[in-house]
């Protein structure tokens, strides 16, 4: 089956994709148990990963209403992306499976308040190339800085794979995100979602939810890009 790496990078673009990048299923050897692109297709030879860009100006206002909202469209856009190339992907032949960019999770801990998506795709995203994980736990793009939403795909064809990124994410002695975040929930590893959950997400008198926090993504000295 001839589909070609930059033919799938070219056309996740013309969906609307900012960044595009492909990783080899040799590069999973690391993933958890029960979180390899195999637990989720089990002939699975490469993850396609996407990234749309989170506009800068929300993070202009303090209302976490804006924030929000932009944060819900940018999932709904990912996933419609992944949706529509799967289908054309599937089209020509291959089995290709769209990892959602946020809910359902099929893993949830109630005890320590921790979710875990069928694929981890901010982990997926640097062995696809498009970043390096940041002390915030967050990807970091050279162009986009941490303000991008992520999306994947799982698929049977073994397809050529993007180099890594060649850059360094985070300021070396840096700590700005952890000491802001105010639940203390990063330690420059990872993430304790408990914490986290604690302050970020909130249910207004009138009954809507708001992501109230973001700060490790605002203060952050690269997130609109490598400095």
């Amino acid at each position: 089956m001839n589909i070609v790496s930059d033919k799938i990078i070219q056309r996740a673009k013309e969906l609307g994709a900012d960044l595009c990048g492909i990783a080899s299923i040799e590069r999973f050897t690391d993933a958890p148990l029960g979180f390899h692109p195999t637990d989720v297709l089990k002939d699975c030879k490469s993850v396609i990963v996407l990234a749309a860009r989170f506009p800068l100006s929300t993070l202009s206002t303090p209302s976490p209403a804006a924030y929000t909202f932009v944060r819900h469209r940018l999932v709904d856009k990912i996933d419609t992306i992944t949706f529509q190339l799967s289908s054309e992907l599937e089209n020509i032949g291959a089995c290709a499976v769209p990892i959602p960019s946020s809910d359902p999770y099929d893993y949830w801990d109630e005890t320590r308040k921790h979710g875990q998506g069928i694929l981890s795709l901010k982990h997926a995203a640097v062995r696809a190339g498009l970043g390096k994980l940041g002390k915030n736990t967050l990807l970091i793009n050279d162009k986009y800085g941490n303000m991008i939403w992520l999306g994947g795909i799982v698929i049977d064809i073994e397809l050529a794979p993007s180099s890594f990124a060649d850059y360094q994410a985070c300021i070396q002695d840096c700590h700005i995100c952890l000491d802001a975040c105010p639940s203390k929930a990063l330690d420059g590893i990872t993430i304790i979602q408990s914490k986290c959950r604690s302050i970020s997400g909130k249910c207004t008198d009138g009954g809507g939810f708001v992501y109230a926090c973001n700060l490790c993504r605002k203060l952050c000295p690269n997130h609109k890009g490598i400095l």
